[in-house]
C-alpha cells in the first residue's frame, strides 16, 4: 500500500508543480495507473481468503489491465521525448496502442500476471535504450530515468525468479521496495527535465 501512496503523491506533485504538456501528463497517468494497479494488488493479496473467487479474479484482471495501461503511458511519454518526425511519431504511437490492445486482450482471456511482465519487459527495454542514448548525449534528467529503469529490470528479475529472504519478506515485498526507489528516480528525472532550460524546444513541441 505504501507503493500506491507514493504513486499518488507523485501524481499530485506533477499536476501541481509541472507545466501542462502531453509529456508531463503521460508520466502523470503512468504514476496514476501504477498506483491503481498496486492498490488493486494490495486488495487481492490482503483479502485473498475472504474474497469470493469470482470477485478476486475480476480485481486481479483489473490490476493487470491497469498495469498495462501504465506501461502504455510510459511508452507514450518516451515516444514524445524522441521528437520523431510526424510519420514515425504516428507509427510509434499506433504500435503502442496496438500493443496495449493485444496485451489487454490476452489479459482478459488468460488473466495471467506473466502476460503483463512480457509487456513490461518490452517497454522497459525501449525506455531504457532511449534515455541511455539521451544520457550519453548529456541530456539532463535521462540518467535518473535510466537508473529507475535498471531498478525496474531488477524487480522483474526478482519477481520472475521468486527470490525471497524469508516468508515474511518474500519476492513480492522485495520487488515493491525496489519499485519505490525506481519510481522516485523516474520522477526525479522528469523533474530535472522540467528545470532544464535546454528542454524548452521539447516543451514547445509537446504543448
Amino acid at each position: 500500500m505504501v507503493l500506491a501512496i507514493i504513486c499518488f503523491i507523485l501524481v499530485a506533485r506533477i499536476k501541481n508543480n509541472f507545466n501542462e504538456s502531453f509529456f508531463n501528463n503521460a508520466w502523470r497517468l503512468f504514476f496514476l495507473f501504477t498506483g491503481l494497479a498496486t492498490s488493486l494488488g494490495t486488495v487481492c493479496h490482503g483479502f485473498e481468503l475472504m474474497l469470493p473467487s469470482g470477485v478476486h479474479n475480476i480485481l486481479w484482471m483489473c490490476m493487470n489491465i491497469c498495469s498495462s495501461i501504465s506501461v502504455y503511458f510510459a511508452l507514450k511519454a518516451t515516444i514524445l521525448f524522441t521528437r520523431a518526425e510526424d510519420f514515425a511519431h504516428k507509427l510509434l504511437q499506433t504500435l503502442n496502442i496496438v500493443s496495449l490492445l493485444i496485451f489487454g486482450a490476452l489479459t482478459i482471456v488468460n488473466n495471467n500476471f506473466e502476460i503483463f511482465k512480457i509487456h513490461c519487459a518490452i517497454a522497459l527495454t525501449l525506455i531504457f535504450i532511449t534515455h541511455a542514448i539521451a544520457s550519453y548525449k548529456s541530456h539532463v534528467g535521462s540518467g535518473s530515468i535510466v537508473l529507475g529503469m535498471l531498478l525496474s529490470f531488477i524487480t522483474v528479475f526478482i519477481h520472475t525468479n521468486q527470490i525471497s529472504i524469508n516468508a515474511w519478506f518474500d519476492y513480492k515485498d522485495i520487488g515493491h521496495v525496489i519499485m519505490m526507489f525506481s519510481l522516485v528516480l523516474i520522477y526525479n528525472g522528469i523533474y530535472l527535465m522540467k528545470e532544464n532550460l535546454k528542454l524548452s524546444v521539447y516543451r514547445l513541441r509537446f504543448q
